[in-house]
């Protein structure tokens, strides 16, 4: 297989799954504003990419028939969908008190993005069922072209997921300006129910 038919392959997967709504980009959001950082986005999806790595790697270990099984999927799906759910209730519960003002340039937040980007990845049951089917076929049909194929792939998606996270945390930063701190905890409320309902879709709709 053409190796830049690969690199351009990852790059549509990456940007289609990239630009779909979840936990990741809930994070990616909440966390600019809290940092203050046009930058915020490139270390979170540094996270994101180094648990890529890891799924990659245990793929090419030839764990893809674990990594797909029923029993897997519904387990992780259960785990992730309880772990948004009381991220979101938490987040619910502490939206009054957080105040612009007070987290400006949070540097403490700082350092715990690239751990958020791979936690915020690793509960999503939509990250895992992804990897499961569409990710290890893709990997299988590049190894066909060795392990250079695989790297064109991968190099590819993780461009995707670089440019579209860090462009969103931009976007962010340069509307934060434009926000009061009841705008800012109604926004949180919101990220909060959102965690919430994709935590309740993910519990009630279990794979197959």
């Amino acid at each position: 297989m053409n190796l830049l038919f690969l690199f351009l392959t990852g790059i549509t997967i990456g940007i289609s799954g990239a630009m779909i709504p979840g936990p990741l980009t809930i994070f990616t959001i909440s966390a600019t504003l809290q940092t203050n950082n046009k930058f915020t986005g490139l270390r979170i999806i540094l996270g994101h990419i180094i648990l890529e790595f890891v799924f990659i790697t245990v793929v090419l270990l030839g764990f893809q028939k674990f990594l797909s099984s029923k029993e897997f999927l519904r387990a992780s799906s259960i785990i992730g969908s309880i772990a948004l759910i009381l991220m979101g209730i938490l987040l619910l519960l502490n939206a009054a008190k957080i105040k612009l003002s007070d987290i400006k340039g949070n540097c403490e937040f700082n350092k715990g993005l690239i751990l958020g980007g791979v936690f915020f990845s690793v509960i999503s049951p939509g990250f895992l069922i992804w990897w499961a089917t569409i990710g290890i076929s893709t990997i299988v049909k590049a190894l066909l072209s060795g392990i250079f194929g695989v790297v064109m792939l991968t190099l590819g998606h993780w461009l995707a997921d670089t440019a579209w996270y860090a462009s969103l945390s931009y976007a962010v930063n340069k509307g934060r300006m434009y926000l009061t701190n009841k705008s800012y905890q109604n926004i949180m409320r919101l990220f909060a129910a959102l965690l919430i309902l994709l935590g309740l879709r993910f519990y009630l709709i279990q794979p197959t």
